[in-house]
């Protein structure tokens, strides 16, 4: 029985595209509020955005290597002691 990762990929698709969509969102906004107040609100929310993503990405698809590692092992170790049954 290996561990099913289709939501957990599903997920992190759907992350990125509500991402994107923000980004293209937030773009049409700032453009008609182009001001200090506007370069505030970036610097103090959205400026860590982008890296938080990448960081959260990167480490979802280190955690789905090591699951989809563990069920190759699992296997392993099951086909083998059926082999020695």
């Amino acid at each position: 029985m290996s561990f099913n990762l289709g939501r957990i990929n599903e997920s992190e698709s759907r992350l990125q595209r509500d991402f994107v969509e923000f980004a293209r969102l937030w773009s049409a906004v700032r453009d008609d509020w182009l001001d200090d107040r506007c370069r505030r609100f970036e610097q103090e929310n959205l400026s860590t955005l982008g890296p938080s993503l990448n960081r959260f990405t990167t480490a979802l698809h280190e955690f789905t290597d090591t699951v989809r590692k563990a069920d190759r092992d699992l296997k392993d170790t099951r086909d083998h002691s059926e082999e020695l049954n």
